[in-house]
């Protein structure tokens, strides 16, 4: 009589306790997702800092080994080093100044991938004169060996109200 007192208090306690250990579960990959993506934003404040500073081998690091930049009107760049040295071109601009400012930032609940959406803004002076160029831009991120990783760099111009 007493296990089967045991066993039907078990079953009618089983969804409840997996509901608390869902609960759990949800605010664990919460932390693990709030981490990850304070991680991510370090690593764009930090990359901010290496524009700046015009160290491109540094930003280059941010870069998986396969990693793809698809710039606009240009095509795409493939690899660390590529990318790399495409960005040691840009640094050779004048007054040059780059921003991204983050609208959307998503780490997915494997906490290995991350989709990072927003906006950017670019001037420089040009052998033919200045230039500003306001667009928008999507990098995909992934943690690779523990350290997240841009695999994907896609950004485009937003036309001028004018030119639409």
């Amino acid at each position: 009589m007493v296990r089967r007192l045991i066993f039907a208090a078990t079953l009618a306690l089983a969804p409840a306790l997996s509901a608390i250990g869902s609960a759990q579960t949800s605010i664990a990959a919460e932390s693990t997702t709030t981490a990850d993506e304070q991680a991510i934003r370090k690593i764009k404040t930090r990359w901010q800092e290496l524009i700046a500073a015009k160290d491109a081998a540094a930003i280059e690091q941010i870069y998986a080994d396969d990693a793809v930049l698809m710039p606009q009107n240009e095509p795409a760049v493939v690899g660390r080093e590529a990318i790399g040295a495409r960005w040691a071109r840009q640094f050779t601009l004048p007054d040059l100044n780059f921003s991204l400012q983050s609208e959307q930032l998503l780490v997915s609940s494997s906490a290995d991938l991350a989709h990072d959406r927003g906006t950017y803004s670019f001037t420089a002076t040009l052998p033919q004169g200045p230039i500003t160029d306001v667009g928008k831009y999507v990098i995909v991120w992934r943690k690779i060996d523990g350290e997240w990783r841009v695999i994907a760099d896609i950004f485009n111009s937003t036309p001028a109200a004018a030119a639409q």
